[in-house]
Parts: C-alpha cells; structure tokens; sequence
C-alpha cells in the first residue's frame, strides 16, 4: 500500500509539474553546478552547450579533482546518447562525489537545462 501511495504522489508530482514527458521537464542548474561534456575533443568540436567543461570519458578519472574539487559540488553530464555519461556517473560515484546527474545526450541535455549549442 505505501508503495502504491508512493507512486501515486510522484505520478501527481509529474502531472503538477507541466512536463508531458520526462525528457522535456526543463532543469535549473544550482549557481555552483558543473556542466561536464564526457564527449571525445572531435565530438566537442562539432558542437557543445554553452559552459560547458570537456573532459572526456578515458580522462575522468585522472582528471576530475582538477576541474571540480569539491565532491559535494552538483555536476551535470551529458555525452552524445547518454550512455558515456551514465558511466561517468557511476565512475565519479566510486570515487565519492555526491551530486551527480545524468543529462543524456547532447540534445536532450539542451532541451532540459534550455541552453544553446555552440559550436
């Protein structure tokens, strides 16, 4: 029964909220935030949200503490499908950071966070 309630508020959450479906649900960035594309440099190069840091997936783990300090830091990743960031995601889990999210893809990560691509 507490799981039925459970999943009844988070569908009334859901219907409250505007969003028609998840991927369109439109996300505010904390002021602290780390936009972090996971991408490949020629990826990158062919287009990346505005603010953006490149670090790409094979340097993450070498290289994180240099661009975010702070494992308590909010950080956003997005790579081109989503998958890249779901393991950035977990890696940085390993390694303690806290205040992690999963943005998906290039264009659904523009969609969400509502920011232009650049190129």
């Amino acid at each position: 029964m507490k799981k039925l309630l459970v999943m009844l508020c988070g569908v009334m959450l859901f219907v409250v909220s505007g969003c028609r479906s998840l991927g369109q649900c439109k996300i505010t960035m904390e002021k602290n935030a780390v936009l972090l594309d996971v991408r490949t440099p020629e990826e990158h190069k062919n287009g990346y949200l505005d603010g953006a840091v490149l670090l790409p997936l094979a340097e993450l783990e070498s290289k994180i503490s240099s661009k975010v300090a702070d494992k308590n830091t909010p950080i956003y990743i997005y790579c081109r499908s989503g998958r890249r960031a779901g393991t950035a995601v977990e890696k940085l889990k390993a390694m303690g950071y806290t205040d992690l999210h999963n943005l998906g893809g290039l264009k659904d990560a523009r969609k969400k966070l509502n920011i232009p691509i650049k190129k």
